[in-house]
């Protein structure tokens, strides 16, 4: 999370940044992103730059928890307006965005997300408790966190605690997450993506978290 500082910005300077990391992550890889870019399409001093940010790893993931505001806020619409059904919700949630996340303003930012996120990244983004950040990010990542786990009723799942319900959510996220990416590098390979395939695609693999994938055999 970006530091106080930051924060303490006026909100066209911390806006310019943010742009400057939408240009520089939508061009590139986190990986092969250069702070140089940033600084210099912000108009900041290097110097400036690591008062706000430890490192180019948390500009990133700080301008993707921005991005995806709205996102969350409409999956936890969704699963309140499913009755709490997580699933119910999840699909809803998933028909809505996946238009948005390959054609919208940030689809060249997702297409550089879930082509290139490792284990490491899918913790980073996936909506479980964090831990040892600043109290500016800790606070609002535990918000979020609550809220999405209020929205849900427990009743309608086998799952016994919040701990098990914590493992389900990443499984459903992991689902998420995976099945765009296979859209991605389909495009990759194809030169196009099937927004409907995409959609069967996750409905499939949500039916079988869902109802499972074995049948029961008859004697």
């Amino acid at each position: 999370m970006p530091s106080e500082t930051f924060f303490n910005l006026p909100k066209e300077k911390q806006e310019r940044i943010l742009e400057a990391a939408r240009k520089e992550f939508s061009r590139v890889s986190l990986n092969e992103a250069s702070i140089a870019n940033v600084i210099k399409d912000a108009e900041i001093p290097r110097g400036s730059f690591y008062q706000y940010f430890s490192d180019k790893e948390d500009l990133y993931y700080y301008y993707f928890d921005t991005v995806r505001r709205d996102s969350h806020r409409y999956l936890v619409q969704a699963i309140q307006q499913a009755d709490g059904d997580l699933f119910s919700g999840f699909e809803t949630y998933f028909n809505a965005f996946v238009s948005e996340i390959f054609v919208g303003k940030h689809a060249l930012f997702y297409k550089n997300v879930f082509t290139n996120m490792d284990y490491h990244g899918f913790r980073r983004v996936a909506p479980i408790e964090k831990r040892n950040e600043q109290c500016h990010g800790k606070h609002e990542r535990k918000q979020k966190h609550r809220e999405l786990l209020d929205s849900i009723d427990l009743s309608k799942l086998r799952v016994n605690d919040e701990r098990e319900l914590q493992l389900l959510l990443q499984m459903v996220m992991h689902t998420v997450f995976t099945t765009i990416a296979d859209g991605y590098r389909r495009q990759l390979a194809d030169g196009s993506y099937d927004v409907a395939l995409i959609n069967t695609n996750f409905q499939s693999k949500l039916n079988w978290l869902k109802n499972g994938a074995r049948k029961e055999q008859t004697i």
